[in-house]
């Protein structure tokens, strides 16, 4: 099986052009000119709906399941849209409170998220400026162990022109206190915890139920995601990463996958593992 744990929804109309004004300011980056490179060597179509055609590139890409984030409250309908338009492709997640409000049941709100069918939460505070152990996220993660749902934490670098310092908020480190109250909690580490990824290793062979993926390392730094994997496989071996898009636009989800099953430094098993099956264990359990 392969897995796609780390794709967020896309904004309707889309195009490779859209990367082109996104991104303007970085031309010349070596990130920036290498998708635009590669990009042209992925056949696109144009459709109308923007969940098709992010479903024409996962059946290229030959996926078999894609896990959906959402960035903030406001996308999780959205994200349920989108379960719902293809339930045996997508694998919905839910972004839970992040903000102070005496309003909100938190209880509430994520039983009747469950009922819709997330599988787990994505964790976006570094966004908010605050830090992953923020004590409001702490009834999210009472639920989510409870119902064993999969805790995908923002760690390390946002995405190129992030204009919010999420750094400051965004080392790993942080979610060792987590587990003091949560034990039992099943966390992923987005992006490697990069750049603090010899900080996320550390946790992943420490306690037993941290995860790192992979995503958008693949095109942002090729040839450290090198170093970072070999490291990874010196240190506990491959079985506890798991391969994320994090694309921009469709087309991407079908280009990381390309680049990485065809990597010359993993065995054609380790690439299996990382592409899905470390996630089917995972997810399915």
């Amino acid at each position: 099986m392969k897995i796609d744990v780390h794709c967020h929804i896309f904004r309707e109309g889309v195009t490779a052009k859209s990367i082109d004004k996104q991104f303007t300011q970085f031309s010349g980056y070596g990130f920036y000119e290498r998708i635009k490179r590669d990009l042209k060597n992925i056949e696109t179509i144009q459709m109308n709906s923007i969940i098709k055609k992010t479903l024409f590139h996962i059946r290229k890409a030959q996926l078999d399941k894609v896990v959906l984030l959402p960035i903030n409250m406001k996308e999780n309908k959205k994200v349920i849209e989108w379960y719902k338009e293809a339930p045996d492709v997508f694998i919905p997640f839910f972004n839970p409170p992040e903000k102070s409000n005496p309003n909100e049941d938190v209880q509430n709100i994520l039983n009747k998220a469950i009922q819709d069918g997330i599988k787990g939460l994505k964790i976006m505070v570094s966004f908010r400026k605050k830090f992953l152990n923020d004590e409001i996220l702490y009834p999210s993660f009472e639920i989510a162990q409870k119902y064993n749902l999969i805790i995908l934490m923002h760690t390390g670098y946002p995405p190129p022109g992030t204009k919010i310092n999420v750094l400051t908020h965004a080392n790993p480190v942080k979610i060792e206190e987590i587990f003091q109250s949560f034990p039992n909690l099943k966390i992923i580490i987005a992006h490697m915890g990069f750049p603090w990824v010899d900080t996320a290793l550390a946790l992943a062979v420490q306690y037993p139920n941290i995860f790192l993926d992979i995503s958008n390392l693949h095109y942002m730094m090729p040839n450290r995601l090198k170093d970072f994997i070999l490291n990874a496989k010196e240190l506990l071996g491959i079985d506890k990463l798991l391969f994320g898009s994090d694309g921009f636009i469709p087309e991407m989800i079908e280009l990381t996958v390309s680049t990485f099953e065809n990597i010359d430094y993993l065995s054609k098993k380790e690439i299996k593992k990382i592409m899905g099956l470390n996630a089917q264990k995972l997810l399915f359990k």
